[in-house]
Formats: C-alpha cells, sequence, structure tokens
C-alpha cells in the first residue's frame, strides 16, 4: 500500500515536476521581460518626475533671487528719489543717512563717484579713477554688474549703480554687494544639502557655486561640469553644448549626466535679472536610491517576481512620494505649526476665489509684540505658542477653510461663513488670546483683520492686503481685537493715495501751519508755555493731524515735515525775541521716526543756531510708545538731545503702559499726563492714580502736565493735586500765530 502511494505519488509528481520548472522557467523569462519593461517605465516615471521637481526648485529659486534682487534695486531707487528731492547738502550726509540701511539690504557699501571715478564710500574709504565708469553713467535705470573690482579691495563685487544729479554735478551711485550674499537663496531649496546650484551669466561665468568648490574667478560652467563630471560622453557633451546655445537663446531646459555610476539631473532656469541663469545639480541616490536595487532584487528572485514587482512598484511609489512631500514641505509647509506657508497660501487661495459663493472671507491674525514675548520666554516657548494658536483656531473654522502662517506671528484664513462673521472672530479671538503653554497661563495680544471678498475679486494677494490694512487699523489697541474691511477703510485708503500725491507740493505751497495752544501754570495760572501743533490749510479747509500725521510716518514724510515746523517755530521765537525780547517756552513734537538715525538731531541744532535760539527755550516733545520701542535706543538718543542743551517732554503718558521705573533712567524734564486720566478719574476722590503719578514724578525730579483740561472743575482738582502745568480748552484751544501774539498781550507776557 505504501509503495503503490509511494508510486502513484512518484507518477503524478515528475509531470508535475516538470510542468513546473516550465512555469518557474516561463515566469522567470517573462518576469525578467516584465521586469526590464516595468524597470524602464519606472525609471522614466521618476526621472520624470524628478525633472519637474528639479525644475519648479529652480523656478523658486530664480523667483526668489528676482525678488531679492528687486527689493534691493528699489532701495537704490529710493535713496536717489530722496537726492533729487533735495533731502540732502553734502555727500557724506547721503552715506551717513542710509549707511544703517547696508545690513538690511546685504550690501557692504555705499559708494559716490563722479564721472572721472573719483568719490567717497560710506565706510570712510576714498576712491579716485575706478576703471570704466563710463559704463555706469550710461546706464539710465538701476544697473546691476556683473563681477567687478571693489573700489577698496583686491576682492571681486557686483554693484547696483544709479545715476543722479548733485549741485549741478552728474554723479553716480554705488551699492556694492558680495555675491556670496545670495547663496543661502541658493542653498535654501537643494535636497537635504546635496544637490549643488550655481548662478552664471549669459556666457556661463560662474558668478556663484553653493558650496563653494570653484575658486578661480571668471570660471566657465560648461569647462567646469565637463572637468568635475569626467565627462566622456557623446550624449552628454552634446547636452552640455545644447544648455549652452539655449542659454544663449533665452531657453530653459533638463538633461541628465552619468557619472561614478551616479546619475546626476541638471535644471538650467533663467533668471530675470541681467539675463543670469540658476542652474541646479541633483544626483539620482537622493531621489531614486532604491532603483537599482529593485532591479538586482527583481532579478534575483524570479520565483516571486510578480510579487516583487508589486511590491517594489508600491516601495518605489511610496519613496517617490516621500521625496515629493519633501520637497513640497520645503516650498509650501510652515516648519513650526505644519500649516501652510505664504506661498501656499496664496497659490490655493486662487482656487477659493474661483469658487461660486457669496461669504468668502481673508481673515488675519496677528500677535501683537511677540519680539517681546520671544524675549522673555525665548524662541521655544514662542513656538509653541505659534503651535498652540494654530491648533486651537484650527479646531473651530468651519470645513473647507485654509488657515497658513504667512510669517513670524501672523496667520492668514480663508473660509466661507453664512453666518454672522463676528462671532467667528470672536471664537478666533477666545481660543487665541489666553493660552496655557507649560502650564503657565499667557494672555496674548490678538490683533484679527477681515476682509470680505468681492464677487468677482481675483487677485488673492489684494484680498490679503486689504485683511491686513483692516488688521492694522486696530493693531495695538486694547478695547478692540478686530475690524472687517468697508467702505469707509476703502475710502480713507483712497483719501490717504490724495494726501500722498499731494503732500509735497502742500510743502511747497506752505500749506501746513503752526497753531499755539497755551500752557498754564498752575499755581498761579500765568502763562508757562504753549505747544506748537500743525494743521494743513487746503482749499478753504483745515485738515486735522490724525487725518496726515498716521500716514506721514508710515511713509517717513514726517521727516520732512517735523523739520519744516520746528524752523517755523524757530523763525516765530527769533521774531518775538526780536520785537520783545522775550518768547515763551515752545514745546514741538519729534516723531520717533527721526529715531532710527541716532544723529537726527544734529539738524535740529542747525536750524536752532540759524536763528540764534536758546535751545533750552524749546522743548522736543516725545510719545511715550517711542520710549518702548525695543528697536530704538532711547536712553542714548535722549541723552544726546540733552547734552545739545533741549528740553524734553514725555508726551501722551499713560497710553501706552510703560513705568515711572523706567522714566527714572531718562533725562526728561516734563511728564505729560494724557487726558484719559482726568476723564477717568473721580475728582472727589482722594484715591485717583493721577494722584500717585504727580507724587513719582515730584520724586524724580520731573515736572508734571495735564492735557485736554475742559473745566473749571478738573481746573480745582489738578491744583489740589499740585500738578505744575494745565493745558486744555478751558484756557485756549490751538490759536493762528497771529492770536497768540494777541494772547501773548492780553496776558502781559509780552
Amino acid at each position: 500500500m505504501n509503495q503503490k502511494k509511494k508510486y502513484i505519488f512518484s507518477i503524478i509528481r515528475k509531470p508535475k515536476s516538470k510542468i513546473v520548472w516550465i512555469s518557474i522557467l516561463f515566469i522567470f523569462v517573462i518576469s525578467i521581460i516584465l521586469s526590464y519593461f516595468y524597470i524602464n517605465y519606472i525609471r522614466k516615471f521618476t526621472y520624470k518626475s524628478v525633472d519637474n521637481n528639479i525644475a519648479e526648485l529652480s523656478k523658486q529659486t530664480a523667483s526668489q533671487l528676482e525678488l531679492t534682487i528687486t527689493s534691493q534695486k528699489q532701495f537704490l531707487e529710493l535713496i536717489v528719489d530722496s537726492i533729487n528731492a533735495g533731502f540732502f547738502q553734502t555727500e557724506k550726509e547721503i552715506l551717513r543717512q542710509f549707511d544703517k540701511e547696508l545690513d538690511n539690504y546685504h550690501f557692504t557699501r555705499f559708494v559716490i563717484l563722479d564721472e572721472s571715478g573719483s568719490g567717497i564710500t560710506s565706510d570712510g574709504h576714498t576712491v579716485n579713477n575706478y576703471p570704466n565708469i563710463k559704463d555706469f553713467f550710461e546706464q539710465e535705470e538701476v544697473y546691476l554688474s556683473d563681477n567687478r573690482p571693489s573700489t577698496v579691495s583686491n576682492n571681486q563685487v557686483n554693484i547696483y549703480s544709479k545715476t543722479f544729479w548733485f549741485k549741478g554735478q552728474k554723479k553716480v551711485l554705488f551699492a556694492t554687494i558680495n555675491m556670496e550674499n545670495y547663496k543661502q537663496i541658493l542653498l535654501r531649496r537643494l535636497f537635504n544639502g546635496k544637490g549643488r546650484t550655481y548662478l552664471i551669466n549669459k556666457e556661463g561665468s560662474i558668478l556663484i557655486d553653493s558650496f563653494g568648490t570653484v575658486n578661480e574667478h571668471s570660471t566657465i560652467l560648461y569647462d567646469h561640469l565637463n572637468q568635475e563630471y569626467q565627462l566622456k560622453n557623446t550624449k552628454a557633451l552634446r547636452n552640455i553644448d545644447q544648455m549652452k546655445k539655449n542659454i544663449m537663446n533665452n531657453k530653459v531646459g533638463t538633461f541628465d549626466i552619468h557619472f561614478n555610476k551616479s546619475i546626476y539631473f541638471i535644471h538650467y532656469e533663467k533668471v530675470n535679472i541681467n539675463d543670469w541663469y540658476v542652474v541646479t545639480i541633483a544626483p539620482d541616490n537622493i531621489i531614486a536610491k532604491e532603483l537599482p536595487l529593485f532591479l538586482r532584487i527583481s532579478l534575483g528572485l524570479c520565483f516571486f517576481m510578480i510579487i516583487a514587482v508589486i511590491f517594489i512598484f508600491l516601495y518605489i511609489y511610496a519613496l517617490n512620494e516621500k521625496q515629493n512631500r519633501k520637497l513640497y514641505s520645503i516650498a509650501y509647509v510652515d516648519p513650526i505649526t505644519g500649516l501652510g506657508n505664504e506661498t501656499y497660501f496664496k497659490e490655493k487661495g486662487k482656487d477659493y476665489l474661483k469658487v461660486n459663493a457669496k461669504n468668502k472671507y481673508v481673515v488675519t491674525i496677528d500677535i501683537n509684540k511677540f519680539k517681546a514675548l520671544n524675549n522673555i520666554y525665548g524662541y521655544d516657548f514662542c513656538n509653541q505658542i505659534l503651535k498652540q494658536i494654530s491648533k486651537n483656531v484650527s479646531k473651530i473654522l468651519p470645513e473647507n477653510s485654509l488657515m497658513c502662517r504667512i510669517s513670524n506671528d501672523i496667520f492668514a484664513i480663508i473660509c466661507y461663513y453664512n453666518k454672522n462673521i463676528e462671532k467667528l472672530l470672536e471664537a478666533i479671538f477666545n481660543v487665541s488670546s489666553k493660552l496655557v503653554i507649560e502650564d503657565q497661563v499667557i494672555h496674548m495680544n490678538i490683533s484679527i483683520g477681515v476682509y470680505k471678498i468681492s464677487f468677482d475679486e481675483q487677485d488673492i494677494v489684494r484680498c490679503l492686503d486689504k485683511s491686513d490694512i483692516a488688521r492694522s487699523k486696530i493693531k495695538g489697541l486694547y478695547d478692540n481685537y478686530y475690524y472687517i474691511f468697508d467702505e469707509e477703510l476703502e475710502e480713507l485708503l483712497v483719501e490717504e493715495q490724495r494726501i500722498e500725491s499731494s503732500m509735497n507740493e502742500a510743502l511747497k505751497r506752505q500749506e501746513f501751519k503752526v497753531f499755539y495752544q497755551p500752557k498754564i501754570y498752575t499755581k498761579d495760572e500765568s502763562l508757562a508755555g504753549a505747544e506748537a501743533l500743525v494743521r494743513w490749510h487746503r482749499n478753504d479747509s483745515i485738515i486735522q493731524p490724525n487725518k496726515f500725521i498716521p500716514l506721514f510716518e508710515k511713509n517717513k514724510f514726517i521727516l520732512k515735515l517735523d523739520l519744516y515746523i520746528f524752523e517755523q517755530v524757530c523763525k516765530d521765537i527769533s521774531k518775538w525775541n526780536l520785537l520783545y525780547n522775550k518768547a515763551p517756552i515752545i514745546s514741538i513734537n519729534v516723531s520717533k521716526v527721526h529715531f532710527q538715525d541716532e544723529h537726527f538731531i544734529d539738524e535740529y541744532v542747525k536750524i536752532a543756531d540759524k536763528y540764534h535760539i536758546e535751545k533750552n527755550r524749546i522743548d522736543l516733545e516725545i510719545t511715550e510708545s517711542a520710549t518702548m520701542d525695543s528697536n530704538i535706543d532711547i536712553v542714548k538718543i535722549l541723552n544726546t538731545i540733552k547734552e545739545k542743551g533741549f528740553m524734553i517732554s514725555i508726551d501722551d503718558f499713560g497710553t501706552g503702559y510703560s513705568s515711572l521705573s523706567l522714566l527714572q533712567n531718562m533725562p526728561i524734564d516734563i511728564l505729560k499726563i494724557d487726558k484719559t486720566f482726568i476723564d477717568k478719574s473721580d475728582l472727589s476722590s482722594n484715591n485717583n492714580i493721577i494722584d500717585y503719578i504727580v507724587l513719582i514724578s515730584k520724586h524724580i525730579g520731573v515736572k508734571t502736565i495735564v492735557e485736554g483740561i475742559e473745566t473749571r472743575e478738573q481746573v480745582e482738582f489738578i491744583k489740589k493735586i499740585e500738578c505744575d502745568m494745565i493745558q486744555g480748552y478751558y484756557y485756549s484751544k490751538p490759536l493762528k500765530k497771529d492770536k497768540f501774539e494777541e494772547y501773548l498781550r492780553n496776558h502781559k507776557y509780552i
């Protein structure tokens, strides 16, 4: 029986074994054939994806370079515009004014040269007979050169240049930059630092090498590639030659070369600056490194080939997707919160605009004073704040909403919301204004701007800008946390454009007038002095300061206006001294925009000396917000002002939450208490915060004045707490110069 079974088994087994082996052979052959075609298909599929990724990265790099260079060109245009506007008297003054901006725009120095090539630099060097200077004078627009010799060293630099006229002589302004400053842009989007990027000119000369392997000047990229990759293959040489021709003809392209058993993908992308090109090179071992392994496995494991093919296909596909996700993350994802970044928001936002829906909104959320939080808690802690806000807000947003972090402390949202949008804004504020981080309760000051997207809106950037404008409307305020862009704000923007278009002409026409509001000694109600205020007279109407001062501070026109008003006041003081041998102390507002230049006070000194004014008869009023700006060394600036002989007042005290202990370290003479303290005080009480402000001010040797006094009851209260001076409508509103002179005579001051 056993023998029979064995026999039967044996009989059956022989033909089955033969079939199996034939099948195995057949499967082996078919698998090899399928593997060959399949692997080639996968290789082409992967390489095509790689080509697209490299091309996209090159485009982003080129775009970033264009944005950076355009920004630097615009800054040079701004400098020349300010020179042509007659803001400066000497070349050194020009260089000193803008020297502080060098680091912000990655310039190494500014240089002003005449047509002989001689001049000075912002860092104190003298230049004589700079070579080929005519090349720069022949340029009408801002010109960016290729590598040129430095004006003060043997280094090669690139030069932004712009010609201008100064005191009847044609000059050229250089802003030199080391091309190495652009290296970070080239490195930023590489494949984990393993790729390589070059910036070349149209002739193929390497301007920047991302990894610094090219040390010689004027190295030609094509020669460098031939040497670097030992190109002997005819196809590779043809591709290099074709790249050279394409670049000369302003074309872009992608190809690959083989070197040391690896494949290198090369894409060249045009930068719309000086016909420069970005050339990106990435090896396949960081993109498709499993492909050779897949081939060996497929050939070695024939019996499991079909399963292996499916598995490897999925594996390669997953690997390729992972790499794409990495590239995608670099281009579109915020690394801290995991949300999209600004680029992602703008791209996806376009899709939202195409959807036909009525209630579409763009919302921006700003964490006020986030820099101060970084200084207090550190960056790691503040990163947790960003993560928590993104998490909390994302949970309460409607379906199909898009939320991104578009800058350090600003989030942007685009959503559909058919209910009352104010309810959503309230919810956003509630979940983001109070956080618990590491068992600490953190109260956040949040500003929210909202723009309801119009039906025909097609520009997501414009939508975002309007939301930002709405947000800036209430940024820093503590009684409101959101603002919805409306027709009033649209009209305000139009009005601001009108104001900006007419401000320079208004200054020439002397439409800005000085008004004087008296200050009164509390003890005997005699005249203590006056505050100089500006009013804009235009077309038989008066434009109030709150309409134009904030705008002028934003566009820097306030620098010219403040000096103009200061000179008008000095003229008046000089006149009064000449006619009456006596003039009151005049206080004049100084915008904190001036403080960006620590030497701004020198201009004030020149004007005061021009009219022979005793500087202790001028009181410069500094707003409290300027004392709290972390970017301003306010103590140093105030000490300089004091050394020049001027009096110093702190204006609007109490609106910015600064401390008296901080003021103790400042060389101030007068503390001007904001009228809100009086408006909110119980005048019949003996426990008002204003009492303590006056008491502490006396203790540190600072005089006090309360503004906005309108009733006799308020006057008596100020007298009771022994504040030094009073200012307000109770005594006088701001007066024109002739009316103020009449006021002086009536009060027997002159």
